[in-house]
């Protein structure tokens, strides 16, 4: 999301890894640091991220790529995102709209990114 920041990837088995990104977030720019379990299933293009630590621990998302042709393919996913804050019914609805945008738009950049490394080679 073009955010500048780091990752730390540690291997903790043949398909699973764990994350730790640090970035600065938000207005005061405070430091951010999540650690997340990423266990893959290749075979069936599939893959579980659960944070372990950071702002918003146990949280879950699930993706899975489907080919929908012989040069295109479909990114599914379900996430459960958790916030450690009560809010309002009105708050959660736009706190969901814009985590969709910004994980829609670094999907997006992902996508592009690939394309770029696709062509090159």
């Amino acid at each position: 999301m073009r955010e500048k920041g780091r990752r730390k990837i540690e291997h903790v088995s043949e398909d699973t890894i764990i994350l730790t990104d640090s970035f600065h977030a938000g207005e005061g720019r405070e430091q951010v640091s999540k650690r997340k379990l990423v266990r893959l299933f290749p075979a069936r293009m599939f893959w579980t991220n659960t944070h372990i630590s950071g702002p918003n621990k146990h949280s879950q998302f699930l993706y899975q790529i489907t080919p929908e042709g012989r040069k295109t393919s479909k990114l599914e996913f379900l996430g459960q995102h958790v916030e450690y804050r009560s809010m309002s019914k009105a708050d959660s609805n736009a706190l969901a709209k814009r985590l969709r945008e910004e994980d829609s738009s670094a999907w997006k950049l992902l996508a592009k990114a690939m394309e770029r490394e696709l062509v090159s080679h």
